[in-house]
């Protein structure tokens, strides 16, 4: 037993004295530190549209939603080359390949506005026009994958602050939207269905809780692209994680919509990101 383990100790000590001549020699008296860097990245989106859309295209004086916003997050891998010497370098080329979400919610209300309504009256309904107040909303789900090519540069030499800007290539995987008009006052009425014979009859419309709630619109957004060009930019900050190789990476960016959501609209997804990338030398990975 004494023997094996005093070969198995021999054994260790060969291998350890070869790996560490081969890091070491005159030839490469160090090894040089890998210039990639790769890890999980994740975060969260304040997603901002900016777009006009009419709550009803073929009635102009119908009101206008105006904007939306909403609360979406971003998950996905990080790869980072550093430019020039690794020790020394205060560049490099950050790749990313993401899940983004980027939601929006518009809502308009109309106030003592003239409405066909069945106003209901103890066990009678009545079919009258009345003042109500009407709560339009549009709920916009847009989620795509991303690839980005960012530019990295630390403006303060051995500090870990750093500027990165760079182009962002999204393609959608649900690009919807569910447009609905809810009564809200008066509490004893509901939205009066038209008869089919009636000019104001839309066969796509659909009554839900309790003919208190339309269904304008769902589906797909009209005449929406599958590709979103975005341009990127941000501030990021460097927090090395022991003597590993490993590096936190808390950074806020704004992402600014190039093309447009929609061709028949002027539709912009911008986004305010905040989030953290988890970056390991490739050396301690493989």
């Amino acid at each position: 037993m004494k023997k094996r383990f005093l070969l198995l100790a021999v054994s260790i000590a060969v291998i350890s004295s070869i790996t560490l001549f081969s890091q070491s020699t005159p030839i490469n008296p160090t090894m040089e530190p890998s210039p990639i860097f790769m890890g999980p990245v994740f975060g969260y989106n304040k997603s901002l549209h900016s777009v006009e859309l009419k709550t009803f295209a073929k009635q102009p004086a119908c009101p206008t939603f105006v904007d939306g916003s909403d609360n979406g997050f971003y998950a996905g891998l990080s790869f980072e080359y550093m430019l020039g010497e690794v020790e020394n370098s205060n560049s490099s080329i950050i790749a990313r390949l993401l899940y983004n979400s980027f939601p929006a919610y518009l809502e308009q209300n109309d106030r003592d506005y003239p409405t066909r309504i069945a106003y209901i009256d103890g066990n009678d309904t009545v079919d009258i026009i009345q003042n109500t107040s009407v709560l339009h909303t549009n709920e916009v789900k847009y989620n795509v994958v991303t690839f980005e090519a960012m530019y990295k540069f630390n403006p303060i030499a051995g500090s870990g602050l750093g500027i990165t800007v760079g182009p962002t290539f999204d393609f959608a995987l649900a690009k919807t939207q569910e447009q609905r008009m809810n009564l809200v006052k008066p509490l004893n009425a509901q939205f009066k269905k038209p008869s089919p014979t009636s000019p104001d009859y839309d066969p796509t419309y659909r009554y839900e809780k309790n003919d208190r709630s339309i269904v304008i619109s769902e589906g797909d957004i009209p005449n929406s692209s599958a590709f979103r060009l975005g341009l990127k930019f941000g501030l990021q900050y460097e927090i090395l994680m022991g003597r590993g190789g490993m590096f936190l990476v808390p950074a806020v960016y704004y992402n600014f919509g190039v093309t447009n959501l929609a061709s028949d609209f002027n539709w912009r997804v911008n986004a305010l990101q905040i989030g953290a990338d988890l970056r390991f030398s490739i050396d301690r990975i493989f």
